[in-house]
């Protein structure tokens, strides 16, 4: 187990930022940096890992996530970062998701060379599938949206709006099942056969599906992440 580091996390960030900009290019700092602030703008509004108790406490007082904190508390909140404050509150492009994968990993094993922390093998394989994982994820939001503004039912007889995990996929179909019902899986739901090549068992779709007289339909697609 590292030793207790007294810097704050807000101070660790900037002095891994020193570091790449000893090695990167200035724009590749920069998504470093925006990276960064993403994720600390995370840790401010999640407080992973922490109780109601130690943030009425410390914000009671001016007190900030970042600003009390240490190194340990980092890897605490990759993946909900990677897995549902990426795809779900970040509005922006595969290469600002791409680079949410790569800086993260690049943290985690800054982190283990520095010191901060010992075993940090896990986070960065975490880092890495989002790399590659929010872009495709990216990709498929694109294809289903423009699918479904061509060929979203009117007419239907049920309707459900939700989160939808991917239980089974075939080319051009997929089997979804929805986050907060009973269990029952909605399928075969026909989609591009490009997203059944992209996507992957237990992605969530976030929308609405339908029963049509031909079957279950997507009606609207928010948002997609692995």
């Amino acid at each position: 187990m590292p030793k207790k580091s007294k810097k704050v996390i807000s101070k660790v960030f900037e002095e891994f930022l020193a570091d790449q900009e000893s090695r990167l290019s200035p724009r590749t700092v920069t998504k470093y940096r925006d990276i960064l602030s993403l994720y600390e703008s995370y840790l401010e509004s999640y407080w992973p890992g922490q109780g109601e108790k130690d943030y009425r406490r410390i914000t009671g007082k001016g007190g900030t996530f970042c600003g009390t904190y240490g190194p340990e508390e980092i890897l605490d909140g990759y993946s909900e970062f990677l897995g549902y404050f990426m795809p779900h509150k970040v509005d922006c492009g595969k290469e600002t998701m791409k680079a949410a994968g790569t800086v993260t990993k690049a943290l985690a094993k800054w982190l283990a060379e520095k010191g901060y922390a010992t075993d940090t093998a896990a986070a960065q394989e975490r880092a890495k599938e989002a790399a590659t994982n929010l872009p495709a994820a990216q990709d498929v939001l694109e294809l289903l949206e423009q699918y479904v503004d061509e060929h979203s039912p009117h007419v239907y007889q049920q309707e459900i709006e939700d989160h939808f995990w991917i239980k089974k996929i075939e080319s051009g179909k997929l089997w979804l099942e929805p986050l907060t019902g009973s269990g029952e899986v909605l399928g075969p739901v026909p989609v591009p056969r490009e997203v059944t090549k992209i996507c992957q068992e237990m992605w969530d779709i976030g929308g609405v599906v339908v029963k049509t007289s031909r079957g279950w339909k997507l009606r609207e697609v928010w948002n997609v992440s692995p």
